[in-house]
């Protein structure tokens, strides 16, 4: 019985150890990683992209060969095999061949589009990732912040209900006391509720599914110090951005298929050999046939509208990089506000904040300042430590957007 029970104890703490390694500990840069390898949107687009790459060869093939028998000068009443001739031909059917070249331009710079396709997703990827990680960080801190303060709200309100018991305080300060407390309480529960939907949007971003482990531990910390950037560097770079390459692809393609719906105008090439059978001798031959359109109006039409949609890709262009140059002039405006907002916390509103909750608890623990000053000071930096975790936030955020849009780490 003894060994039964060493067993089972045993038994019951691998389980508890497997059940307890059942979580992602994740540094920001695995996390991107795991996101690349777990969505389902960004591994659709990469399925797309090989899809492509099969239709290049679907289009680019030949019409199926024509390959024929036929038997002749069969007497009535005799069987099949009584021919007096037979022929075993063999037609293909060539397109003429500069709209070959054509084709596999058109079909290539297609590949190219959706490849810039999945370039760009995976760009909004890890800039979804990165929010996303960023926002549960922040929310961590939330929760610590709230919990410190319900700390503090809990010790101020035993103090005055202590003072209120002696007779050293009067019943408002102690129901104040006491409804900060709540307050506070409440706004742990709130934070809390945050944490839980900040991870469950991380969660998603990732690709974790249901039967993933739920823990998610993030190893890394939000960063306190801002950067440099150059605007010629960015504006440089952002004539590589994915969505304008994209554009350039539909253009290309475009284009190329202009060219060959006037290549439409061209004969088709047949390719034809036989051999033929006349009264048991073997005679071999072949021929070249061209096949001309002859219904110019309908060529005409797919000419003019493989021209207007070479035209609408041209606008297409120009319309992306309009709104390219529009995105980074915004970006880099909400990037210099938001690290302006940081040095102005760090310079002066946490110290200012700091120092009037020192002086305030110091005030008010000899009598100077009434409870309702006191708790003013407190939310104060409260309030402030929040602003500040909200801003370096804010920060990283608007940093990663500029990533996603020059495409490069700053």
């Amino acid at each position: 019985m003894k060994h039964v029970l060493l067993f089972g104890l045993a038994l019951s703490v691998m389980a508890t150890a497997g059940f307890a390694q059942q979580k992602y500990a994740l540094s920001l840069e695995e996390a991107k990683n795991l996101a690349l390898q777990k969505s389902p949107l960004y591994q659709l687009q990469a399925k797309r992209v090989e899809a492509q790459k099969g239709s290049y060869w679907a289009e680019m093939a030949p019409e199926n060969p024509e390959v024929g028998v036929e038997s002749e000068q069969i007497p009535a009443g005799r069987p099949y095999a009584q021919y007096g001739e037979r022929r075993v031909y063999v037609t293909q059917v060539f397109d003429f061949p500069s709209n070959y070249y054509f084709r596999h331009e058109m079909l290539s710079a297609r590949i190219r589009g959706t490849q810039f396709q999945l370039e760009e997703m995976k760009r909004e990827l890890i800039f979804q990732v990165k929010s996303s990680y960023f926002n549960v960080l922040l929310q961590n801190e939330l929760v610590t912040l709230a919990k410190k303060n319900v700390e503090l709200s809990e010790d101020f309100y035993k103090r005055a209900k202590r003072s209120h018991e002696l007779g050293e305080s009067d019943r408002l300060t102690m129901l104040k006391a006491k409804v900060n407390l709540g307050e506070a309480r409440k706004r742990l529960n709130s934070v809390q509720k945050d944490l839980d939907a900040a991870i469950s949007k991380l969660r998603q971003v990732l690709g974790l599914k249901a039967s993933d482990p739920r823990a998610i531990e993030l190893t890394d910390t939000i960063p306190e110090t801002p950067v440099e950037l150059s605007y010629e560097e960015l504006r440089k770079r952002l004539a590589n951005h994915p969505a304008l390459k994209a554009a350039q692809a539909v253009r290309q393609e475009a284009l190329s298929a202009s060219r060959l719906a006037y290549g439409g105008f061209l004969p088709q090439i047949s390719l034809i050999y036989y051999n033929q059978e006349i009264e048991r001798t073997n005679y071999w031959g072949g021929g070249i046939g061209l096949s001309f359109p002859l219904w110019f109006f309908g060529q005409t039409g797919r000419v003019q509208q493989k021209e207007a949609q070479l035209a609408i890709a041209e606008y297409f262009v120009s319309a992306e990089d309009l709104r390219l140059q529009k995105d980074l002039d915004q970006a880099v405006a909400n990037f210099q506000k938001a690290a302006n907002e940081v040095k102005l916390y760090q310079t002066s509103l946490l110290d200012e904040a700091e120092e009037v909750f020192r002086i305030a608890r110091s005030s008010y623990a000899v009598g100077e300042i009434g409870y309702l000053q006191f708790i003013d000071a407190q939310q104060t930096l409260i309030f402030t430590r929040e602003g500040y975790l909200r801003s370096l936030v804010n920060y990283q955020i608007e940093k990663a957007h500029l990533t996603k849009l020059v495409g490069m780490e700053l």
